[in-house]
């Protein structure tokens, strides 16, 4: 009696040793519950390790752009860090990227990029909450440009409203709204008064427009002034895209005193004589000429000019998008760098200035005579256009070859020689006057038929030149060849992967339903990665799963599927890529399981049949660590559809994927809440440990709400045959009765994450 007493004591201090040892490596916030019945589960929790988001991007770009796609990619970590590419696709002038997808719960940034053809990319980083939405609000051409914050015309924000045809006096630092019309008199009477037109304002008179006082045409608005608009001391007059401003004149002095366009509709009547700051990024008509010479004007053009008159340059300009000018050139002495399109329309004759083109197109519609003591240079593939070119001094060029095109008859005179990396054609190749030795430093002389130096056509240039200048969208999609995953198919033209391009994610099944298993999660686990192929209106026009069984720790034959819940069966075209071997499933044609009201794709039908097990390796498959590793084929599915389907129907990847108990078909195991087949057998719902009610919308949940399938955004290392995976990962149970809010990275090989010992590897 003494001696088991003794004992007693002796195994209660071993015991309270050990368990004091076992919770000190317990890391904190986990659980000591050791079974899965013993999770307090909420019935909304979704068991999903990834949230669906609505990914939503949009590009304000410049006028010259409408028509033309930018490149949209969103990574999971800094690209230049090894961030992983997820979703791509198109992007253009009032036309967002969206697309439908899954994130995992336990990222906290995503990386979105903007690209276009002209070699510009924008990066920025993104928190992950809720639905995503993001303006890339910088020009994509060359230049930079400034950030504005689109003005708030809701009834709540616009108060001091300005109405009808009254007079007012505008007070120091006040908000006043054109919400409807206003045809009456403005008075700045104060300093930093701002108008906000988001109706229509068609003032009588406007007077005293200085001291930081704005004018600012909000999207929608409507500002026509037919008289002189007078701005001084740091006056703003701001437009945005889709706004609309007509002026008379406008006097714009002051170093300060700033117009600032967005609007694709601007337009003033008499000569513009800016004394300021003029920036544009829309498209501004200008009819009466412009006149460039104030020592003090700061210009930023990077969209659209239209001059009908004359554009007199004594000072420099710096031209990103594109001027076209019904009239004549005057070059007095000015600098013209020109880095993208620049047309003129009436004959142009230099004689003084500098005209510098960097990758930039200039076309003379007519005559281009270039005289002493002008000086012409082209740097970078740049394009020198004209119908009849006369060149009596020497035109130099730097970097990749130019080339000067005479699409008429071209003339060297005196001197003047064609130096360094420069090819001209003419239309015979000959000259009208001059020969072979006015080509120095590699210059070339060529027929327009026989060039060699190809230019391609693209936003800054519509002409190109060379045997292959083809346009930058070969195949007139809309998405320019360089950022076209297929430039000669107008089918597709990007590539989506997920979780990303090179990430696999995981599903584990338990098959006993409709009753519960043992909760090891191993029963069948798939590793997967889709690729989706879409096209420039970001349709998807093929899915591409691949599969792989990593692990089978059970003795059923089971199958594998997945059901597009939004698509029906005849809008899929063709599938292969599938293994049917043992006649259970009956197949359309197109590939697609009969008798589905959802198009369903039986991937296989038996795992056995994929799997490659080693000699005396056991029963299971790569579920016992006292056996060797088999392998499994990677099943490569395609799915073709008839007409591209949008990601909004087509839903988020994973989808559907489901379970085939042990070649049954009549018996699947689907994640939570997801909606089974047409074939199932909905007898089974509600029975033995399955708490299901498909009235509710109520699917594969036992009655403390535990799941059959387990969906992973990584490869998963599941836990070895008959261990509850709540034993293997430490943070498993309060991942779970957090609904999912706590410990969302409760799978990853962190410190203290893992019981190591019941994992397998």
């Amino acid at each position: 009696m003494r001696n088991n007493k003794w004992a007693f004591w002796a195994m209660a201090i071993l015991t309270i040793t050990l368990l004091t040892t076992c919770r000190k490596e317990i890391p904190s916030g986990t659980h000591n519950t050791n079974s899965m019945d013993d999770l307090v589960i909420s019935p909304d929790f979704n068991w999903e390790s990834s949230m669906p988001v609505h990914i939503k991007v949009s590009v304000n770009m410049i006028v010259q752009n409408i028509g033309k796609l930018c490149k949209i990619s969103v990574y999971d970590g800094n690209p230049s860090q090894g961030g992983n590419l997820m979703t791509t696709g198109a992007a253009g002038f009032d036309y967002p990227f969206e697309a439908e997808w899954k994130l995992p719960t336990a990222l906290n940034l995503i990386y979105i990029q903007a690209e276009n053809d002209n070699g510009i990319s924008l990066l920025d980083s993104v928190e992950v909450s809720g639905n995503i939405t993001y303006t890339f609000a910088q020009s994509m051409f060359k230049g930079s440009k400034e950030m504005l914050t689109e003005p708030d015309c809701s009834p709540a924000n616009a108060t001091n409203t300005l109405t009808g045809n009254a007079v007012y006096n505008l007070n120091n630092g006040t908000n006043y709204y054109v919400t409807n019309s206003f045809t009456g008199t403005i008075h700045f009477s104060g300093s930093g008064a701002t108008i906000t037109v988001c109706g229509t304002m068609h003032p009588q008179l406007i007077s005293g427009m200085g001291v930081s006082c704005s004018i600012v045409v909000a999207s929608g608005g409507t500002f026509t002034y037919e008289n002189t608009l007078s701005m001084s001391n740091g006056a703003r007059l701001y437009s945005y895209i889709n706004s609309h401003v007509t002026l008379g004149d406008l006097n714009l002095n002051g170093a300060t005193t700033k117009v600032l366009n967005y609007s694709n509709y601007w337009t003033i009547s008499s000569q513009f004589i800016p004394n300021g700051i003029l920036e544009n990024y829309g498209s501004m008509t200008m009819n009466n000429g412009l006149k460039i010479t104030s020592t003090i004007l700061s210009v930023v053009q990077s969209g659209s000019i239209t001059i009908h008159g004359d554009l007199m340059l004594t000072t420099t300009l710096t031209n990103n998008g594109s001027i076209e000018i019904f009239g004549h050139l005057n070059l007095n002495n000015g600098t013209l760098n020109n880095n993208c399109k620049f047309i003129v329309h009436e004959d142009l004759t230099l004689t003084s200035g500098s005209i510098v083109l960097n990758g930039g197109y200039f076309k003379e519609t007519q005559s281009l005579y270039i005289n002493n003591p002008a000086v012409v240079i082209l740097k970078n593939k740049s394009l020198l256009s004209a119908n009849n070119y006369h060149q009596g001094v020497t035109v130099t060029a730097s970097g990749s070859k130019s080339t000067i095109k005479a699409t008429g008859q071209a003339y060297i005179t005196g001197t003047a020689k064609v130096s360094g990396p420069i090819e001209m054609i003419t239309s015979s190749g000959t000259l009208g006057s001059g020969n072979l030795s006015n080509f120095i430093n590699g210059a070339t002389l060529a027929s327009i038929a026989n060039a060699t130096n190809i230019i391609n056509l693209g936003d800054c240039n519509p002409e190109g030149a060379g045997p292959n200048a083809t346009p930058p969208d070969l195949d007139a999609d809309g998405v320019p060849d360089n950022l076209d995953a297929f430039p000669a198919d107008p089918t597709r033209a990007y590539i989506n992967y997920y979780p990303s391009v090179n990430v696999f994610g995981s599903l584990v099944f338990e098959d006993l339903w409709p009753s519960k298993g043992d909760y090891d999660m191993n029963d069948l686990v798939i590793n997967y990665r889709y690729k989706m192929i879409t096209n420039a209106h970001n349709y998807v026009v093929d899915l591409e799963p691949w599969y792989f069984v990593a692990a089978a720790g059970a003795g059923y034959s089971n199958g594998f599927g997945l059901q597009l819940d939004g698509v029906l069966p005849g809008q899929v075209q063709s599938v292969t890529g599938c293994s049917l071997q043992n006649s259970i499933i009956s197949v359309a044609s197109n590939g697609t399981e009969n008798g589905q009201s959802r198009a369903v794709i039986v991937v296989f039908d038996n795992f056995n049949n994929i799997i490659h097990r080693v000699p005396n390796g056991g029963s299971f498959f790569n579920t016992d660590t006292t056996y060797a590793k088999g392998y499994s084929d990677t099943l490569k599915v395609l799915i073709h559809f008839v007409s591209p389907v949008t990601q909004a129907s087509l839903g988020s990847p994973i989808y559907n994927p489901f379970l085939i108990k042990n070649m049954n078909r009549s018996v699947e195991v689907h994640m939570v809440d997801h909606l089974p087949t047409s074939l199932v057998d909905f007898s089974l719902f509600g029975t033995q440990s399955d708490d299901s009610n498909p009235s509710a919308g109520r699917y594969y949940k036992t009655s403390n709400n535990l799941p059959w399938v387990l969906n992973l955004p990584v490869k998963f290392d599941y836990v070895v045959e008959k261990t509850p995976i709540i034993q293997g990962y430490n943070f498993f149970a309060n991942w779970s009765e957090s609904t999912g809010v706590s410990s969302t990275d409760w799978y990853t090989n962190k410190t203290g994450y893992r019981t190591k010992n019941k994992i397998f590897h």
